[in-house]
């Protein structure tokens, strides 16, 4: 459609953004595109964090390929898992290669060392970072950008704010989610499906343990985000995609959705109201709710309305009537609108001419014949041609000219009609293909050998009473003091007094360095106290951790923690590129699974590993916020107890510097014995 800025309401429109919809399956792309889509996310058989989906083979998303290309819609691919070194090299590229050579808009991903993989493979092909990222601030999207990254798919979590600040840094195409379930933790930062159930969500498998019962309710339950009353503000935000999530939902759900959002865009880019209509809230609500709907993250750090503790309360309340409907329009086959002419004079060769917009193409026939007893009548080759059958289009219109009385068999009627057809597909598709690719990139770097190194004990401590009880151990060799309690100003006494115990200084960024926190230590005293402290070492929590330690040339050897994952020789390489120095060995990989790592490699061993990071905070649901209530920024931590099913007991921390929550396995990691 045709708009103008200043014909809309919406003043600030930076870019126009597509529409994307989750393809769960075949059915579920076609509903998507009648009903309005301009682009769907899919997965295939292998690497895509929707394993349980009805995802196509190799052959259907070729097909899929080709299916969005001839309406002119895009598809993206999710290879969105963390993959094992020996699931890396010839099996990723052959299983990208043909659809890379078909014409696929994009791939999604989330680990490392895929992205480097497919990056040096296929130098053509668009890479979207995968929210599984978490990066959620310009720093770690710039130092993604400087790799090749084309789109980065945004954490759920982020404000209309902070959304606008890493557009205006970057200049990167951004994706938000407008709709659709919501995880309780940062995507990619959850291992509790996997500790806990030993079903992971870093591959495509998660139980969801979020929406079960704990004592006294469903706290880690989200309500699903409804991001249409949001939608103005989401336009002049710079967002180039508005994201609907849902694979693993019906193709009616997929279907209404997309309807509801379709129509609301093309008003705001029509200078329509800014409100949205009450029967719009309310079919989005019929198709799926789990109780109510939430705007989440958009304009505040979270809420307790945003969860649902009463626990799952979904249902699909379309009447019969209006769930009919959505299939007719949008479940039935439609073929893209094309419009024929045929030509059919006797002595020459029958010919037929198809146009699809800017695309058009002449197909011909057999001779035409005179007619001796009974001429063809334009009727019946109208309803000869218009018999599309499963063919990718249909005649919107078909000029037919009969010049005298002609004859032409029905069947070579049938193949002129076919041949046009296929020669108009593969000329709509000819732009999409790509030459054939290069051979598999080899690896950057020889495998080092499998050696013994040097052990050094380093602990992580969470309060004061902690640091006392660790300087008197004499094996221990360093102390990472994190930054939600130890801020910046205090490292220098502390440093001392550390180094007084023969010991060396480490300092852990925060889990997730969002706008509030990189602006906290950003303030010139912060810094100069990093510097004066100068730790040994830093562990780095996110890849925008790593972007603000580079950015401000901090001092410390740069050590990637666990969450920042590093499951192949690839990301690990990349890693090193990016400006990593050590890294943590990831504490869903299995022993059968470490490969021998070319760089400085920290390991676990004891402690409560974090199931969760989140932005909510199971405190300020249960029982308020303890910040509000006058809670100092900066104390020892706080834990409650949630206890499940099974009365396990998991401790929930309420960091509340920097607003954030992290959730505890309840019983505590201890490899020693191994």
């Amino acid at each position: 459609m045709s708009w103008s800025p200043t014909d809309s309401a919406v003043r600030d429109i930076k870019t126009v953004p597509e529409l994307l919809a989750p393809a769960g399956s075949w059915d579920s792309m076609r509903a998507a595109l009648q009903a309005g889509a301009d682009a769907v996310y899919m997965g295939g058989p292998r690497y895509g964090a929707r394993a349980y989906a009805d995802n196509p083979d190799e052959s259907g998303l070729a097909r899929a390929v080709d299916y969005c290309h001839l309406r002119g819609r895009r598809l993206y691919l999710t290879v969105n898992t963390l993959l094992k070194e020996a699931e890396m090299g010839d099996d990723l590229y052959h299983y990208i290669r043909p659809l890379y050579e078909q014409g696929l808009d994009g791939v999604i991903v989330q680990d490392l060392g895929v992205f480097s993989f497919l990056r040096r493979a296929f130098p053509a092909l668009p890479l979207h970072g995968s929210t599984q990222m978490a990066v959620a601030g310009p720093e770690g999207a710039a130092l993604l950008q400087a790799q090749g990254l084309k789109r980065l798919v945004l954490p759920r979590e982020l404000s209309l704010e902070e959304i606008r600040e890493i557009y205006d840094k970057t200049g990167l195409e951004l994706e938000v989610f407008i709709h659709g379930a919501l995880c309780y933790c940062y995507s990619g930062q959850c291992l509790m499906s996997s500790l806990l159930g030993g079903r992971s969500g870093n591959r495509g498998r998660c139980a969801q343990p979020c929406r079960l019962p704990y004592e006294g309710g469903s706290w880690l339950n989200m309500r699903d985000l409804s991001g249409l009353d949001i939608l103005p503000e989401l336009l002049e935000s710079g967002v180039c995609s508005l994201k609907i999530e849902g694979r693993m939902k019906s193709p009616v759900y997929t279907a209404g959705v997309v309807e509801v959002y379709r129509r609301r865009l093309d008003e705001l880019l029509s200078g329509g109201p800014k409100k949205a209509r009450e029967e719009d809230h309310r079919r989005l609500f019929d198709l799926f709710n789990r109780g109510a709907f939430t705007d989440a993250y958009f304009t505040r750090q979270n809420g307790a309305d945003m969860v649902n503790p009463a626990g799952k309360q979904s249902r699909i309340g379309l009447h019969e009537s209006e769930e009919a409907a959505l299939k007719n329009r949008y479940l039935a086959r439609h073929g893209r609108a094309v419009s024929g002419r045929i030509r059919l004079k006797a002595g020459e060769a029958a010919s037929l001419e198809i146009n699809a917009e800017k695309t058009r193409i002449r197909a011909e026939g057999a001779r035409v014949e005179a007619a001796a007893k009974r001429p063809l009548e334009a009727e019946s080759i109208r309803r000869q041609l218009l018999k599309t059958g499963e063919s990718d289009f249909d005649f919107e219109s078909l000029d037919i000219q009969l010049e005298g009385p002609v004859f032409l068999p029905l069947g070579e009627l049938n193949e002129l009609r076919r041949r046009g057809l296929e020669a108009l597909k593969e000329a709509l598709l000819a732009s999409f293909r790509r030459s054939e690719a290069s051979p598999p990139p080899q690896e950057e770097l020889p495998a080092p050998p499998l050696k013994a190194c040097a052990s050094a004990l380093s602990v992580l401590v969470s309060d004061r009473i902690q640091l006392q009880e660790v300087l008197a151990v004499p094996e221990v060799q360093l102390i990472y003091l994190p930054g939600d309690y130890f801020p910046p100003e205090a490292l220098p006494a502390l440093g001392e007094e550390i180094r007084r115990a023969g010991k060396a200084l480490g300092w852990a960024l925060p889990f997730v360095m969002r706008g509030k926190v990189r602006r906290d230590l950003e303030k010139a005293e912060k810094l100069a106290a990093l510097r004066q402290a100068a730790p040994e070492r830093v562990l780095i929590r996110s890849l925008d951790g790593l972007g603000f330690w580079l950015a401000q040339n901090l001092p410390g050897l740069r050590v990637l923690d666990a969450g920042v994952y590093s499951w192949n020789r690839a990301s690990e390489d990349f890693a090193a590129r990016l400006g990593a120095q050590a890294l943590t060995w990831p504490l869903e990989l299995h022993e059968k699974d470490l490969f021998a790592s070319g760089m400085p490699r920290e390991q676990v061993v004891y402690g409560r590993m974090p199931l969760m990071i989140s932005a909510q905070c199971v405190q300020k649901s249960r029982e308020g916020c303890l910040k509000e209530a006058g809670r100092p920024a900066l104390r020892e931590p706080d834990f409650i107890l949630l206890k499940d099913r099974t009365g396990a007991l998991l401790p929930h921390e309420s960091r509340c510097r920097y607003c954030l929550s992290v959730i505890y396995n309840s019983l505590p990691l201890f490899i020693g014995d191994m």
